[in-house]
Order: structure tokens, then C-alpha cells, then sequence
């Protein structure tokens, strides 16, 4: 399948606009590592909110690409849309599809680091709040859903 010069001039338009929003939120998630980081809740909340909303608009452009795709007839994940880009008969779209590609991956990365860092975060706020009520880690065993549940209630060590 090939598509015409307007056709192609279109669908770079659209992939253009999915590759900016990928961007910004590769921005935002790197802005999120460094705010979980510093355990900053104000800051992480703040950031969390701006990331909903760059996913939202992230979601919109792809659904306007696919939209797009399917007027000229060419389903999104399909082989006639893998075959367009490998035919070179889209050029002014191929090289923005691979950065397309590249960005998600950057993303993936990025939002798995991010949830590391979030993971660890509760770890160690789940010790301290354990350490605070008097329950050690050798008292905790492992639930259905492998979440630590504590044997026996613990002792309070202070009172507010």
C-alpha cells in the first residue's frame, strides 16, 4: 500500500503530534524521579497531576493517529502498517515512527525506574511505621497476595 503525498503529509503531522506528547511526559517522569527522590509528597502530588493530564493528551494524539490510519483503510498494529514503513513509501514518516518508537521505550524505562523508586519509598515508610508500633520484621509472614502480614499486633513504643 502506498499513500499519497497529502496522505503521508497527514500522518507525519499526527505522529509529530503523539512525538511531542511523548516527550513531554519523558520530561515529567524525570521530573517525578527527582521529586521521588527527595520525598517531597507536595511535589510528587504536583507532578502526578501533570502526568495524568500529559497521559490523557498522550492518549488523544494516538487515538487521532489511529483514527487517521483507519480513513486510508490501514489498521493500527496491523502488517500493512508495518509494510508502509518498511516499503519506504512513506518516507517524511518512517523516521518520525522509529523516534515515535524510541520515545515509548524511553518512557517504559523511565516510568519503571519510577515505580523502583516508589516500591523502595514504601518499603522504608512501611519499617519505620512498623518500628514506630513495635513490630519487628521477624514477626511478619507473607499473605495469599504476597503482602507481609504481622503475626500478632504490635506494642506501641510511644503515645502522642
Amino acid at each position: 500500500m502506498t499513500l499519497s503525498a497529502d496522505q503521508q503529509n497527514q500522518l507525519a503531522q499526527a505522529i509529530s503530534a503523539e512525538l511531542k506528547c511523548a516527550r513531554m511526559l519523558q520530561e515529567i517522569l524525570q521530573r517525578e524521579q527527582a521529586a521521588l527522590k527527595s520525598t517531597d509528597p507536595d511535589q510528587v502530588l504536583e507532578i502526578s497531576r501533570e502526568k495524568q493530564q500529559a497521559v490523557k493528551q498522550m492518549q488523544a494524539c494516538s487515538g487521532q493517529r489511529e483514527n487517521l490510519l483507519a480513513s486510508f483503510g490501514i489498521a493500527a498494529g496491523s502488517t500493512e502498517l508495518n509494510q508502509l514503513f518498511q516499503s519506504g513509501s512513506a518516507t517524511a514518516c518512517t523516521d518520525l515512527w522509529r523516534q515515535l518508537g524510541e520515545a515509548a521505550e524511553q518512557l517504559r524505562q523511565q516510568n519503571e525506574i519510577n515505580g523502583g523508586i516508589l516500591a523502595l519509598n514504601q518499603r522504608h515508610n512501611k519499617q519505620a511505621l512498623d518500628l514506630l508500633c513495635g513490630r519487628s520484621e521477624s514477626r511478619n509472614t507473607y499473605g495469599a497476595t504476597g503482602e507481609q502480614n504481622p503475626d500478632q499486633p504490635g506494642h506501641s513504643l510511644a503515645k502522642a
